[in-house]
C-alpha cells in the first residue's frame, strides 16, 4: 500500500532519551534509579488524599478548559516576579505537548531552528518531525561545556524562525544567568525570531531568576514550564507556557481544548498550594548534590548548579561506556550517547533520594580507574 505519508517522515528516524532497556526490564525494583528526570522525594503530601477529596463525576465530563482555576494559581504563585494574566497562560499535556504546539505554529519543511548542544533531545527530535532542521552550537569540553550567550548569538540569523534554550540545562543540570537570558531576548527580537526558554527543571531555582518574570518586555519570548519536576507531577501531565499575547494568539489556533486531564487540572492546582514541599526539595537536592560531587575524585562534572538534580558524569577514557558500567552496579542512569555532542563515557544522573549507596558505588567506579 502507498499511503501519502509526508515525504521527509520517510526517511525520519525518531531519537529520544527515553526508551526501555532490555537490560534491566525484567525487573527494574532491584535498581537504584537515577534515570527520568522526577523529583526524588516525590510529590506534596496534600496529594496524597487527593483521591479522597477528588469529585469521580469529573471522570465523565470534559476538562474545566480552559482552566480558569489553575491559571488563577499559577498567576497567585508568580505574583512576586511576575504580573501574570491569564491571557498569558496557556496550559498543555506536559511541556513536552507545549513544545510540540509551538513547534506547530513556526516549523515547516525546511525551517531553520536554532539551539546549543547538549540539551533536550526529544525537543530536536520534534522539529526534525516537522520537516525543520535543527542547527545548534556546542558547548565546549575546553569551557567545562559552559554555555556562552556570545557565541549562541552569533550564530542566530534571519533565517532562523525559533531558538531553543533550556534553562536549567539538560543534561548538565547548568543554569544560564537571567542577564544573559535577557540579552538573548533582546538581541533575536531584532531579527524577529522567537525564543523559546525550556524551565522544565525551573522550580528547582529562585522564581526571580525565570525568564517569566521578563516576558511583558519581549513579545518574541515564550516560556515553557512543567509540573513533573519540582512538584513531582510526572503521571499528572501538566504543563504551562507564559508569554505576551502575540504568541500567546497564535497558540490558540493549535492548542488542544482539553490537553489537560480533569485529575491533572485538581492534582496541580493542589501541588501550587504547598510551597513548603517545594522548599524542602530545594534544600534536600542541593545537600545531596553537593554531597556527591564533593565525594568524585575521578569522574568528571561538566558545569552544573547543585540546587538542579540532574548532572552529567564523564569519564576519563572516551572508550568506556559509563551508561553500562552503572547498570552492571545495578543503577539506572540516561546513556550519554542519547545527548548531542556526549559520547558513550557520559551518563545523566539524576540525583536520588538517598545518595548513600550511590556514592559507594561511584567510588568503587572510579576506584578502577
Amino acid at each position: 500500500m502507498d499511503l501519502k505519508f509526508r515525504d521527509h517522515l520517510k526517511t525520519f528516524e525518531r531519537i529520544s532519551y527515553v526508551k526501555t532497556d532490555e537490560k534491566t526490564d525484567t525487573d527494574r525494583t532491584n535498581f537504584i534509579d537515577c534515570s527520568l528526570g522526577v523529583n526524588p522525594y516525590g510529590c506534596s503530601g496534600l496529594l496524597k488524599t487527593a483521591w479522597e477529596d477528588f469529585d469521580f463525576d469529573l471522570i465523565y465530563r470534559y476538562p474545566d478548559f480552559p482552566y480558569t482555576a489553575l491559571k488563577q494559581k499559577i498567576k497567585e504563585y508568580w505574583q512576586d516576579a511576575a504580573d501574570l494574566k491569564e491571557e498569558n497562560i496557556k496550559l498543555g499535556s506536559g511541556s513536552v505537548d507545549i513544545l510540540e504546539k509551538l513547534n506547530k505554529i513556526f516549523v515547516e519543511r525546511g525551517s531553520k531552528v536554532l539551539g546549543y548542544c547538549p540539551q533536550f533531545t526529544d525537543y530536536m527530535t520534534d522539529v526534525k518531525s516537522c520537516g525543520g532542521i535543527y542547527e545548534y552550537t556546542a558547548l565546549k569540553p575546553e569551557n567545562n561545556y559552559r554555555f556562552d550567550a556570545e557565541e549562541f548569538l552569533a550564530a542566530v540569523s534571519g533565517e532562523h524562525v525559533l531558538v531553543y534554550i533550556d534553562n536549567p540545562n539538560n543534561p548538565t543540570g547548568q543554569v544560564i544567568p537571567l542577564p544573559e537570558i535577557e540579552y538573548i531576548a533582546g538581541e533575536t527580537a531584532k531579527r524577529n525570531v522567537c525564543v523559546i526558554v525550556d524551565e522544565a527543571y525551573g522550580d528547582f531555582i529562585g522564581r526571580e531568576e525565570s525568564a517569566i518574570s521578563i516576558i511583558e518586555k519581549y513579545e518574541n519570548l515564550a516560556v515553557v514550564r512543567s509540573f513533573s519536576k519540582g512538584f513531582g507531577l510526572a503521571g499528572a501531565r501538566v504543563g504551562y507556557m507564559a508569554s505576551g499575547k502575540l504568541i500567546s494568539d497564535y497558540y490558540s489556533k493549535v492548542e488542544s481544548p482539553f490537553a489537560v486531564s480533569s485529575f491533572g487540572h485538581y492534582t496541580a492546582r493542589l501541588a501550587l498550594d504547598d510551597g513548603s514541599f517545594l522548599e524542602e526539595c530545594r534544600e534536600k537536592v542541593k545537600e545531596a548534590k553537593e554531597g556527591l560531587i564533593s565525594g568524585l575524585t575521578r569522574l568528571k562534572i561538566p558545569e552544573t548548579d547543585p540546587r538542579v538534580p540532574i548532572m552529567t558524569l564523564q569519564h576519563p577514557s572516551e572508550d568506556i561506556n559509563l551508561h553500562d558500567v552503572f547498570l552492571r552496579h545495578r543503577v539506572l542512569t540516561e546513556a550519554g550517547e542519547d545527548f548531542m555532542e556526549l559520547g558513550k563515557n557520559c551518563v545523566r544522573l539524576r540525583v536520588p533520594a538517598r545518595t548513600e549507596e550511590i556514592q559507594g558505588i561511584i567510588s568503587k567506579i572510579e576506584g578502577g580507574l
